[in-house]
This record gives C-alpha cells, sequence and structure tokens, in this order.
C-alpha cells in the first residue's frame, strides 16, 4: 500500500473530524460519530434558523494514534502539531470530547465539552499555547488543504478573555468565525460558530444557567 496517497486522507478524515462542504451545493456538512445529543449541551438559547442535529463523540486516544502516524512519511511533525492543536482546544487533558451539531443551511454551530477535573481557564491557554506555538507551516499539500478547509479545521488565535456572569470566557478567532471557551463544574466547554462574537456569548450566558 502507498500510505503516501493516503496521508492527505488520513489527515482530512481522521486528523480534524471534519466539517466540508458539499460538491453540490451550499449546504454545510459535519462528519464524526454521532451519539444521542447531551441534555446538558443544549442551550436555553439557540439563534435564529439554527437546529439541533445530533449529538457527537470523539474519542482523542483511539481517533487517531501515533502508530498509524508514524506509518506516513517525515512530514509526520506538521500533522501531529496540528492534532495536538486541534485537540488541545477542545480537550486539553486528552479526554473525550461530547458535543452537539446544531446547522441552519450554511453555518454551523458545535458545542463542546470535555472531562477537565479541576482545570482552570489559565491551565486550558497554557496548554493550547503550547501546541500553538509549535504549529508549523511547511509545505506539504495535504496540510495547506487542512489549514484552507472550513471550520472547524484551523487553528485559532487566542483574542481575549471575557467575563460573563463570574465566569472567564476565552475568546478565540479563525478566519472561519468566533469560538468561546469556559470551565463548567469538571467539564471544559467550548462554543465554535461563524455567527457573531455576541450571539456566541448569548449561548455561554445560557449554558452557564443549566
Amino acid at each position: 500500500m502507498n500510505t503516501n496517497l493516503k496521508f492527505p486522507n488520513l489527515i482530512l478524515l481522521s486528523v480534524l473530524l471534519l466539517t466540508v462542504l458539499s460538491a453540490c451545493g451550499p449546504k454545510v456538512k459535519f462528519v464524526a460519530p454521532e451519539i444521542d445529543p447531551p441534555t446538558d449541551l443544549i442551550p436555553t438559547y439557540v439563534p435564529k434558523d439554527f437546529e439541533l442535529i445530533s449529538g457527537f463523540r470523539i474519542e482523542t486516544e483511539t481517533f487517531l494514534t501515533r502508530s498509524a502516524l508514524n506509518r506516513v512519511d517525515d512530514r509526520l511533525p506538521c500533522a501531529e502539531n496540528l492534532i495536538d492543536s486541534f485537540f488541545s482546544l477542545k480537550s486539553p487533558a486528552g479526554n473525550e470530547v461530547l458535543g452537539v451539531n446544531y446547522q441552519t443551511r450554511d453555518q454551523l454551530l458545535l458545542i463542546t465539552k470535555s472531562s477537565f477535573p479541576s482545570g482552570t481557564l489559565e491551565a486550558w491557554k497554557t496548554a493550547y499555547e503550547a501546541s500553538y506555538a509549535n504549529h508549523c507551516d511547511c509545505d506539504c499539500p495535504c496540510l495547506k488543504i487542512a489549514l484552507s478547509a472550513p471550520m472547524p479545521i484551523r487553528v485559532a488565535d487566542f483574542q481575549e478573555i471575557r467575563t460573563v456572569g463570574e465566569t472567564p470566557v476565552a475568546v478565540l478567532k479563525n478566519t472561519s468565525g468566533w469560538i468561546t471557551v469556559f470551565i463548567r463544574g469538571d467539564n471544559l466547554l467550548t462554543i465554535e460558530s461563524g455567527i457573531s462574537l455576541e450571539e456566541n456569548l448569548k449561548i455561554v450566558t445560557s449554558l452557564l444557567e443549566k
């Protein structure tokens, strides 16, 4: 088997879940193993026209193993750095990620949680920035495809810390929209969408009230 030919698919299908645009039209599609939507991730406020599609689960330990990547080639470090940035954003402790997927015809709204016992937003930020610092700009075609693909593949830039009630909320931005990150109980939660930051923070508020 020629693993070099498989490498772009490995990155696009296995590394980053994938949000893809269908070839036949503007409707967005999110691909991940489906579960019943976790009820504690269903906000009381949802922006107009968004519909709950499904719940999903990503097991970070088995989703993409290092042994599988080690069979690829010397472009591995770029792939590993991109994977680390992606999972450090949603799961700094390496635990499974549970989420809900809302959609309109041309937008996604992803809400996730991952167990982060005794975690703090500062600890999350440290883990994420460490993985982000290792991100590299390289010439491998597959990585250029991944970096130019729709949300949520792009690595996100940290912007600021907001406060909702008494809860600190990290705000990040990539080319596809805003991402908010916060601690609720023993879980790290993220909200990711192309909606405005104000709308995103309304969802944060509704989830903190649950």
